[in-house]
């Protein structure tokens, strides 16, 4: 074991490297890595709620942030593994698609969720724009400024800094979020996944909605699975794999796909 001595006045530190907490490996499963059974208090009352813990603090009965942690599964609901992204060398992983496919957190027997990302949250809110586009289903896509707008449809409209908030969830009347009582959810918003934002009548198209700019940060490496495509996920704050915030939109240009 490699050791350095460092000769402080008045304090004599030993640092070895055993001192240094290792990231996971791809795929790791280790004490704290797995589903919990913990009470966590908050739910957005959608479809994330089957691959997500957090906790909510609120202030004068408001909400007022999030933290917890954002699963992902390396297997499918047989216990196969899901791959390896040839490009990257990582191992494929994805979100649990939810009780049609056997794939719920703490409920379905052959997958095993761990934490992909620590998740931290601002309230706030955002005009729904799509979920299908020239690429294909994805993220739903949403308008948001980055300045305060004296013009703009709704408050809290803003992206927060500091800070790495480069998604954005909405929440439902059936969530824990206290918006949700007051002052309420729209019909637009209400529903349980970004397709029906778009499809289901009342659409939510160019509607504000309520819910929560999030940041993530993998404490993992992998290969995420989603919208066609394999994105790889490093250590650190992860900026590229759920970034779905536009500060800008035109109606009237065509725009070919990327992939």
């Amino acid at each position: 074991m490699n050791k350095t001595i460092l000769i402080i006045p008045g304090f004599l530190m030993l640092l070895t490297s055993a001192l240094v907490q290792a990231a996971p490996r791809p795929g790791d499963v280790g004490p704290g890595d797995r589903w919990q059974q913990n009470p966590y208090d908050f739910t957005f009352g959608n479809h994330i709620d089957t691959h997500v813990q957090l906790r909510l603090k609120t202030k004068m009965g408001m909400p007022d942030s999030l933290s917890g942690s954002f699963y992902i599964i390396f297997t499918d609901s047989n216990g196969v593994p899901i791959g390896t992204d040839p490009v990257s060398g990582l191992p494929i992983a994805r979100h649990p698609r939810g009780a049609d496919h056997d794939e719920v957190c703490g409920t379905s027997p052959n997958i095993t969720c761990v934490v992909g990302w620590y998740m931290d949250g601002v309230p706030g809110n955002a005009k729904f724009v799509s979920h299908s586009g020239i690429n294909g289903d994805d993220h739903p896509l949403w308008l948001v400024n980055r300045a305060v707008e004296g013009t703009a449809p709704a408050a809290d409209m803003v992206i927060p800094q500091p800070g790495s908030f480069t998604h954005f969830h909405w929440i439902t009347s059936s969530g824990t979020d206290p918006r949700a009582v007051s002052p309420g959810v729209s019909a637009e918003c209400d529903k349980q996944n970004a397709g029906q934002l778009q499809d289901q009548a009342p659409s939510a198209v160019d509607s504000v909605c309520q819910g929560w700019f999030l940041q993530i940060q993998a404490v993992r490496e992998f290969a995420l699975e989603h919208g066609g495509e394999h994105i790889p996920v490093r250590l650190g704050m992860d900026n590229r794999s759920h970034l779905n915030l536009l500060t800008n939109f035109n109606n009237d240009v065509v725009i070919t796909p990327t992939r």
